[in-house]
C-alpha cells in the first residue's frame, strides 16, 4: 500500500506520441513489477495523449530509485523532472486512473459474442488514451486504455502492475497542473 506524497513528472521528448508513451510504460511496468504497489500511474494531462506521465510514490527515496533504475533506458525518450511534494492541505480535485477493461478473444460467453467488439468501441468512441503493448509471455499485441474518473476521498492506495487502479482496488491521486 502506498500514499501519493510525491510525485515526478516524465516528459516525453523530443516529439511526444503514443509509441514513445507506451515505451516508456512498458520500462516503467518492469520497475513496478519489481516493487509491487510502490508506484501509483497518472496521465496530467488527460485525456490529450501522453506528453507526459506522473509518477507517485510515498517517498522521495522510492522516486530516486524509480529514476536510476529506468535512467538508462528512458534517457532517449525523455526525462524525469525533479521530485514534487504534494501539499499536505490540498484541497483541489482527485482522480482514479484505471484500466479500462477490455476482454480477451478467448473471454467471450458466446462464440458469436460482441461483448469485446462493444468495449472496444465504447473506449474508441470515448477517446480513451491507450497504451499500444506487446505481451513478452504470449508475443500478443494489446491497447491499455486509461479512463480518469473524478474521486471523492483520497487513500491509501494498492496500484496494479501498471500503477492503475482496478475495479476491485479502486484509489485517487491529486490532479495536480
Amino acid at each position: 500500500m502506498m500514499e501519493p506524497c510525491h510525485y515526478a513528472d516524465f516528459q516525453l521528448s523530443p516529439r511526444p506520441s503514443p509509441i514513445t508513451a507506451a515505451l516508456a510504460l512498458r520500462v516503467l511496468h518492469g520497475v513496478f513489477g519489481l516493487y509491487p504497489g510502490l508506484y501509483a500511474l497518472a496521465l496530467p494531462d488527460y485525456p490529450r495523449s501522453f506528453p507526459r506521465l506522473r509518477v507517485f510514490a510515498t517517498s522521495r527515496e522510492a522516486l530516486d530509485l524509480l529514476v536510476t533504475t529506468t535512467e538508462p533506458p528512458l534517457n532517449e525518450i525523455g526525462r524525469f523532472a525533479y521530485p514534487k511534494v504534494v501539499p499536505e492541505d490540498f484541497d483541489g480535485p482527485w482522480v482514479s486512473y484505471r484500466r479500462y477493461r477490455i476482454p480477451s478473444r478467448k473471454a467471450e460467453r458466446k462464440p458469436e459474442g460482441n461483448l469485446r467488439l462493444r468495449r472496444i468501441q465504447t473506449a474508441d468512441a470515448a477517446e480513451l488514451p491507450y497504451f499500444a503493448l506487446r505481451s513478452q509471455s504470449n508475443g500478443q499485441s494489446w491497447r491499455l486504455y486509461v479512463e480518469a474518473q473524478p474521486a471523492s476521498a483520497p487513500g491509501l492506495a494498492e496500484p496494479d502492475i501498471y500503477g492503475l487502479a482496478t475495479a476491485s482496488r479502486p484509489f485517487a491521486l491529486p490532479r495536480l497542473p
